[in-house]
């Protein structure tokens, strides 16, 4: 088995890394006092901008600038209800995936397919995996635990009206928060269309709710994140690894295998953790 582990790390590296942009995205948000279950419709929308944005120019690199506009766009929507309107964030981000899946299946299908697939991956699109394992990681790090500005924006998390009595302006944080969530989710989208085949309907598959279970599993912490995210990538690779390897295995047992290790590792941390006090408030 570990030998089979090893094969599979260069896969499972590919395949985490929309995921762990995703996860450390939802770490910033979380760490300032929100929840975001609206990430699984950012992404979604982010695949669908990002193809169009890239068929139209034929550059990754719009196509990923594209990703993130369409990202942005959903988080002013779970911003605007969210931090101005004070609705209630769990139902915010619920309805906001339903509108995204809805939103995007219709456009899908009203448009030519040849603007929404494709059949070899945009060139470029690969160098988002350094950047998620390497880059983005590092940055975030020393934003979060190395600058004043992270240090104000866990304190939203945890004690918002310290920030208000220390002349700061929660609010400000909070979109600065959507801001830097809106970049991972939108890199995080477009990886998904630009460097597989194009979109498809809800091709997120969950990964945004998996993203919200690994930030606890995690606690809230980058390094946690990190191994939350290697886990489930070996879990997936193993998958396709052992569907490969016709090994008398049911192939629904295979394809659940993933979800199983993510439920397992939620029920190992449960009751052990601690969230932002302010988290969802």
């Amino acid at each position: 088995m570990a030998e089979l582990i090893l094969e599979v790390l260069p896969l499972a590296i590919v395949a985490s890394t929309p995921l762990l942009l995703a996860v450390q995205g939802e770490l910033v948000v979380q760490r300032g006092g929100m929840i975001n279950l609206g990430l699984e419709g950012m992404m979604l929308v982010a695949a669908l901008t990002s193809i169009l944005s890239a068929r139209a120019s034929e550059s990754a690199l719009l196509g990923f600038a594209g990703g993130i506009a369409g990202a942005a766009l959903i988080a002013l929507v779970f911003g605007v209800f969210a931090i101005h309107l004070h609705a209630d964030q769990i139902v915010t981000g619920t309805a906001i995936n339903l509108l995204a899946v809805g939103a995007t299946s219709f456009v899908y299908r009203e448009l030519p397919p040849s603007l929404v697939t494709q059949l070899v991956a945009i060139q470029g699109s690969t160098a988002i995996v350094p950047l998620a394992w390497l880059v983005f990681p590092i940055v975030l790090a020393i934003v979060l635990w190395r600058t004043s500005f992270g240090l104000r924006l866990r304190a939203c998390g945890e004690n918002p009206s310290a920030v208000v009595a220390a002349g700061h302006s929660v609010v400000a944080h909070r979109w600065l928060a959507l801001g830097i969530e809106s970049i991972a989710a939108g890199l995080a989208g477009g990886y998904l269309s630009l460097a597989y085949s194009g979109f498809a309907e809800n091709m997120t598959t969950g990964r945004g709710f998996f993203a919200l279970s690994i930030v606890i599993f995690g606690r809230w912490k980058l390094r946690g994140a990190l191994a939350g995210t290697a886990l489930f990538g070996i879990a997936a690779a193993l998958q396709y690894a052992l569907q490969a390897s016709a090994r008398d295995v049911p192939y629904h047992l295979l394809l659940a295998m993933p979800y199983v290790v993510t439920l397992l590792i939620l029920c190992g941390v449960a009751g052990k953790v601690r969230p932002p006090e302010s988290l969802g408030r």
